[in-house]
């Protein structure tokens, strides 16, 4: 074997001096093979372990991790029933003069008191709105509208729940007009009860004479409509 430019022979190394020369630096060439492999082991094995850990921290950071059978779901405890009874409000009954189909949310006047004053006084009346005097037997009532601020349709009720007459329009007085030449209203029939309702309403409706009478919410079964 010879290095070096062509045609110039630079040495010539002799065959048993290259065998001895080989044999020296062979054992290097082991150790370093070895080396080299010890270092290849240890890092799978150092691989594997990571590997292996990393089965801890593989949920999701805030996902729940699997719940251990036999855990009690906290949804599914029962919490006791209050041993206290509910206290129920009382159903207020509107007192309702119900004529024909047409329903009026009255104000009773039952008591010779209230029938005295009746609606004396009132400066307004909601539509749909009234006062139903009640008496303790039928009769020929009179009325009359003394202190009165409103215009009135008096509806005249018979014992059997009927409208017997109706007195439409019925104007306010003035207020200086003495008592005594006070206009009386009455009825064409016997009446006990009376319907006092915003004047011209009757009419406005088709309230009239024959309706039948029902009293409903608070007056049901109590006056005898």
């Amino acid at each position: 074997m010879t290095f070096g430019l062509p045609g110039t022979i630079i040495s010539r190394i002799p065959n048993e001096n290259l065998r001895i020369k080989l044999e020296r630096h062979r054992p290097v060439r082991l150790l370093t093979r070895a080396r080299n492999l010890i270092l290849a082991v240890a890092a799978g094995l150092l691989a594997v372990t990571i590997g292996c850990g990393s089965d801890a921290t593989s949920v999701p950071v805030g996902l729940p991790s699997e719940i251990p059978p036999g855990t009690p779901d906290a949804v599914s405890i029962a919490v006791p029933a209050s041993s206290e009874t509910p206290t129920k409000r009382p159903v207020i009954q509107r007192p309702i003069a119900q004529v024909g189909d047409l329903e009026f949310l009255v104000e009773l006047a039952a008591d010779p008191e209230k029938r005295v004053k009746g609606l004396s006084g009132l400066p307004f009346l909601e539509a749909g709105t009234g006062m139903l005097f009640v008496f303790e037997d039928p009769e020929r009532l009179r009325f009359w509208m003394r202190g009165m601020e409103i215009s009135l349709d008096i509806v005249w009720i018979s014992s059997d729940c009927r409208v017997v007459d109706v007195s439409e329009d019925v104007p306010f007085p003035d207020p200086d007009t003495p008592l005594d030449e006070l206009p009386r209203y009455s009825p064409e029939s016997p009446a006990q009860y009376v319907l006092e309702i915003n004047g011209g309403e009757a009419a406005e409706l088709g309230l009239g004479i024959g309706d039948t009478v029902e009293f409903l919410g608070g007056l049901a079964g109590t006056y005898g409509c």
